[in-house]
């Protein structure tokens, strides 16, 4: 065999190969775009619920319900807004993380808010306003 036969060979070898590949694609091309979809509808629903966690956190403190009863509040929200958004269920326990995350910031900002708002000790101060006799 010479070098010419040789470099014919490779050509319809890589040929043959790429005629392989780009018709595997046009036969998975709608499952391939389909799983791409998924990806991007699994990111934008965990940005929704990174955005909704915290006004629910906000709501559930304020309805003053017990720890759990909290949480069940938060989840059954953040599943509740994906559904409507018609996006993909998120695990449990990711949304549970990120309920925790925003309660231990609410926290904080409670804490800087408390500092902040501290009463003053009351301190009197007592003017003289009469006259006062000076020795001259």
């Amino acid at each position: 065999m010479s070098f010419s036969h040789l470099l014919d060979l490779m050509v319809v070898a890589v040929s043959v190969a790429a005629v392989v590949i780009v018709s595997f694609y046009a036969k998975h091309k709608i499952e391939i775009d389909e799983r791409a979809a998924k990806g991007d509808r699994v990111a934008m629903a965990q940005q929704i619920v990174a955005q909704a966690v915290t006004p629910l956190v906000y709501q559930a403190e304020k309805r003053g319900w017990g720890g759990e009863e909290k949480m069940d509040f938060v989840i059954n929200g953040l599943n509740l807004i994906l559904s409507l958004a018609h996006l993909p269920a998120l695990p449990v326990s990711f949304l549970k993380g990120l309920a925790e995350k925003a309660v231990v910031a609410m926290k904080q900002t409670q804490a800087i808010s408390d500092t902040i708002d501290k009463p003053k000790p009351n301190k009197t101060i007592v003017a003289n306003f009469g006259q006062t006799n000076k020795p001259e």
